[in-house]
C-alpha cells in the first residue's frame, strides 16, 4: 500500500440552523467528544475544536482521499444525529454550508488559539471576520 505525504491544514467554521444559540457549556463538550472522535476516525488529525453559542470551529489536518465538503457534511450529519439522540429529536440541526480556510503549519498556532479564545473574542467583541465567516444559506 502507497504512502501518502500530505500537510493540509483546515480552518473549518459551520453555525446551528438559524443561528440559534443551543450551544451551552454542556452541549460544546459532547460537541468537542463526537466531532474530534468521527474526526479521527475520517483519518483527520485534530489540533483544536472549540464552540460558542451558535457555531463551531474545527482546526484540522483532512487527508487528501476525502473531500473537504464530505469531511464537514459528515462530521455535522454525525454530531447533529448524535446530540439529537441524546437530547431530542431535532434539538440541533446545522445551517446548510461552511466556512472554510487553507493555511499553512506556520499558521496553526495562531488559529489554534483564536479558537481556544472563542468566549473571550465573542464577549469583547474582538473577533477576526474572516475567521468567523459562514455564508449564509440562501432558502
Amino acid at each position: 500500500m502507497p504512502h501518502n505525504f500530505y500537510k493540509l491544514y483546515y480552518h473549518i467554521i459551520w453555525c446551528t440552523k438559524n443561528r440559534q444559540r443551543l450551544i451551552d457549556e454542556e452541549i460544546s463538550k459532547k460537541l468537542s467528544r463526537l466531532i474530534c472522535g468521527k474526526s479521527e476516525n475520517l483519518g483527520s488529525k485534530v489540533i483544536e475544536f472549540n464552540s460558542y453559542l451558535d457555531h463551531c470551529h474545527l482546526l484540522c489536518s483532512v487527508p487528501p482521499q476525502i473531500s473537504l465538503s464530505d469531511f464537514v457534511g459528515q462530521i455535522k450529519g454525525y454530531s447533529a444525529h448524535e446530540i439529537n439522540n441524546i437530547f431530542g429529536e431535532k434539538y440541533i440541526q446545522w445551517q446548510q454550508g461552511f466556512g472554510g480556510l487553507t493555511l499553512s503549519s506556520n499558521g496553526t498556532p495562531f488559529i489554534k488559539s483564536y479558537i481556544q479564545n472563542q468566549n473571550k473574542h465573542h464577549g469583547e467583541n474582538n473577533i477576526i471576520k474572516i475567521l468567523e465567516y459562514i455564508p449564509i444559506a440562501q432558502p
